[in-house]
C-alpha cells in the first residue's frame, strides 16, 4: 500500500471517528453506568445487545507484585483455591450451575491483578453473579484441597520450566527487574507452594479480596435496573470495612546498562529476548511506546523484519512489543536465529534502533502504525468479554476517561515523540537467550 493510500485511509478513519465520537467511546457516560456501592465496590455496566450474551468479571487489584519473597506465588495459588469450595457451593455445584447454561467460568493471575469471569447467555446472569460473589468473598479453603492443589501447581511449574518461551521470558524479566516486586514469578517457586498453610492463604484472601480493592465489570445484553438489584443483593451485602492494603515497596526500577546472558536449553535454534524499561502507565510516553513497537517490529513491513529477516537473513523470526505496568513498562524484541548469527543480529537491532532514534519515523511509517493500533483497538473490543475486560483494566489502573482518549492519544504521537521515547529509554539493551 503506497503512502497516498495510507494517508487517505488515515484521514478517512479519523473523519469517521470525529463524526461519530459517542459511538466510539469505550465507555459512554450518557448511556453506560458506573456505580460505587456503599462498601466501596466499583461497578461498571455496559449494555451491548448484539447477541444475548453477558460477560461478568471481577477484577481484584492483587498479583505477584503484592507478595514478598517468602510468599511469592500465593496470589496464583489463591486463584486456584477459591474454586474448591465456598460457604454455599462445592466445586462440582459451581461447575454445574454455569455449564447448565453453556457458560464459561475461568480466572487468571498477573503481576498486578487477578480476574474471575463468567461468560454466559443472559438467562444465567443471576446464577453467574451469585457464583462470582461466592468465589471472591466466601471461599472456605478445605484442608484436603490445599495439598491436592499444591501438587497440581508444582506440576504446572515443572511444565513451564520445560517451555523455552516461558524460560526465556523469566530470564529476561529477572535481568530487567532487580529491585522491585516485578521480579517475582507469577506462579511462584516450588518451595513456597509446598510451604503455604491454610492460615496464610486465608489471611492473604482477607487482606486483598475487599470490595474497595475490586472492580465488577459487566457487559452484554442486560437490563440496568434488574442487574443493579442483583448486584446489591450479592456483592452489596459484603461489609465495607476500612481497606488499607497497598504495595509496600517503591516500583521505581534503576535503568540497566547493556547486558547479554545466554543459557543452554533444549532448543534447536537460539531464542533471544532483548529490550529495555520504559515509562510508567500514567505517562503520555506510553503511547509513543506503542507506536515505536509497531514501526520496529510488527509485520513484514516493519524495520526489524525487513532488515534482519529479508535483507541480512540473520533471523528466522523477529518482532517487537510493548506493555505497560503501574511501574516501568517493558519494550521487548523477540527473535530466533542460528547461534553463529546472534551477535551480528544484536548489532543490527541496535543499529535499527539508533537510526530510528536519530532520524525518526517516516510519515508513512507513522500513519501505518497509527492505523494498525486503531484497528487493533476496535478488534480487541468487539465482543462482550473483551469490552468488559478493557473497561475493568482502565478503571483499575488509569481511568475510563483515559480509555476513551486512547485513540486520540495515539493519533497525537508525533515523529519527535518517537525519537524522544528512544532517546530517553532505548539507550541500552538487556538481552537474554537460550541456545542448544
Amino acid at each position: 500500500m503506497n503512502f497516498y493510500v495510507l494517508s487517505f485511509l488515515f484521514l478517512f478513519l479519523n473523519f469517521i471517528y470525529s463524526q461519530n465520537m459517542n459511538t466510539h467511546l469505550i465507555f459512554d457516560p450518557l448511556q453506560d453506568r458506573k456505580l460505587k456501592l456503599d462498601n466501596g465496590l466499583t461497578v461498571l455496566l455496559k449494555r451491548y445487545s448484539t447477541l444475548p450474551l453477558v460477560s461478568i468479571q471481577v477484577w481484584v487489584k492483587v498479583g505477584s507484585i503484592y507478595e514478598s519473597e517468602e510468599i511469592n506465588g500465593i496470589s496464583h495459588f489463591l486463584e486456584h483455591m477459591v474454586f474448591k469450595e465456598t460457604s454455599k457451593y462445592t466445586s462440582t455445584v459451581i461447575s454445574k450451575k454455569i455449564e447448565y447454561y453453556g457458560g464459561i467460568i475461568n480466572a487468571g493471575t498477573s503481576k498486578e491483578y487477578t480476574v474471575y469471569y463468567i461468560d454466559i447467555p443472559k438467562e444465567g446472569i443471576k446464577d453467574a453473579i451469585d457464583v462470582l460473589s461466592q468465589l471472591v468473598f466466601y471461599a472456605t479453603f478445605p484442608d484436603e484441597e490445599i495439598q491436592k492443589e499444591k501438587n497440581v501447581i508444582i506440576e504446572e511449574i515443572k511444565r513451564l520450566e520445560d517451555q523455552p518461551m516461558n524460560v526465556l521470558y523469566e530470564n529476561f524479566n529477572a535481568l530487567l527487574f532487580t529491585k522491585t516486586p516485578y521480579k517475582w514469578r507469577i506462579i511462584g517457586r516450588k518451595e513456597n507452594i509446598q510451604s503455604f498453610t491454610k492460615n496464610q492463604v486465608k489471611e492473604f484472601y482477607q487482606n486483598f479480596y475487599h470490595p474497595q480493592n475490586m472492580v465488577l465489570s459487566i457487559c452484554g445484553d442486560i437490563n440496568y435496573e434488574e442487574i443493579e438489584k442483583l448486584i446489591r443483593e450479592s456483592f452489596g451485602k459484603i461489609n465495607g470495612f476500612s481497606y488499607t492494603k497497598s504495595i509496600k515497596s517503591d516500583l521505581k526500577e534503576d535503568p540497566k546498562s547493556d547486558i547479554i546472558e545466554i543459557k543452554k536449553h533444549k532448543v534447536q535454534h537460539l531464542y533471544f529476548l532483548c529490550g529495555f524499561l520504559g515509562p510508567n502507565i500514567n505517562e503520555f510516553e506510553q503511547y509513543a511506546g506503542d507506536i515505536t513497537s509497531v514501526i520496529l517490529g510488527e509485520g513484514v513491513s516493519s524495520r526489524l523484519y525487513k532488515i534482519l529477516r529479508e535483507e541480512k537473513k540473520l533471523v528466522y523470526e523477529i518482532h517487537s512489543g510493548f506493555y505497560t505496568q503501574m511501574g516501568p513498562s517493558v519494550f521487548y524484541i523477540l527473535g530466533i536465529c542460528e547461534p553463529q548469527n546472534f551477535e551480528e543480529a544484536i548489532r543490527a537491532i541496535k543499529n535499527v534502533i539508533s537510526n530510528l532514534k536519530t532520524e525518526g519515523p517516516t510519515e508513512e511509517e507513522l500513519i501505518k502504525a497509527k492505523n494498525i493500533l486503531l484497528t487493533r483497538w476496535y478488534l480487541n473490543n468487539e465482543n462482550v468479554h473483551s469490552i468488559a475486560s478493557t473497561l475493568a483494566w482502565w478503571e483499575m489502573f488509569l481511568s475510563l476517561d483515559a480509555a476513551n482518549s486512547y485513540i486520540e492519544n495515539i493519533n497525537n504521537v508525533s515523529k519527535e515523540d518517537v525519537k524522544n521515547f528512544l532517546e530517553k529509554y532505548g539507550g541500552y539493551l538487556v538481552t537474554t537467550g537460550l541456545q542448544p
